[in-house]
């Protein structure tokens, strides 16, 4: 797990990223060739895993950019509400290619703070919907830097996308997207929760 940090006021370098990171949470087809989802692991920021392809239920993956930091800030918490008594896993991906040396251990401790902050705002959401607030339900959301661009690149995403856009990885494995509503998003969630019965 990444150590947490005080940090200072933002460098101006990376103001807008980490301005994004902080309103997400206060709230395609991958490339040919590319390794299966089945063998795509992720690490959040708080150093917890998850392979995409091997969850019980839905994955939603939203990609978000500084460019459309407002944007990115009310399409995923409209996703996450109207998906909140839903035991799926949810990856916010944010772009911070830019910011590598010190910019990159700044970013990352930001981020650390900011994930760890969110987790408290979602569970007292969740206690307030009268939902599941358990530390299970909280695991399921998850804080991705994509420092390298690797997971922009592995889901075909250019850069500094000028909207936010969601994949939805169903629960047979299977890549839907990209979706830029909020409506589709939803209702791929609702179609993949249940895997295909074997024959």
């Amino acid at each position: 797990m990444l150590p947490t940090a005080i940090v200072k006021p933002a460098h101006p370098r990376f103001a807008a990223p980490l301005a994004l990171v902080a309103a997400l949470l206060a709230g395609g087809v991958a490339h040919a060739g590319a390794a299966p989802l089945a063998s795509l692991r992720i690490t959040d920021v708080l150093g917890n895993q998850l392979q995409l392809g091997a969850a019980p239920a839905p994955t939603v993956l939203i990609f978000m950019s500084r460019t459309a930091r407002a944007a990115s800030a009310t399409f995923a918490r409209a996703v996450d509400e109207r998906l909140l008594d839903r035991p799926i896993e949810s990856v916010g991906i944010v772009d911070v290619r830019r910011y590598g040396g010190v910019l990159r251990r700044l970013a990352t401790s930001y981020l650390v703070r900011s994930a760890k902050e969110a987790r408290v705002s979602r569970r007292e959401r969740r206690q307030a919907r009268g939902v599941d607030a358990s530390e299970g339900a909280i695991d399921r959301w998850h804080l991705v830097g994509d420092f390298d661009g690797s997971l922009f690149a592995r889901f075909g995403v250019a850069a500094e996308p000028k909207e936010p856009l969601a994949f939805v990885v169903d629960a047979a494995g299977a890549l839907h997207g990209p979706f830029l509503e909020v409506d589709k998003v939803v209702a791929a969630v609702a179609a993949g929760s249940v895997a295909p019965t074997p024959r």
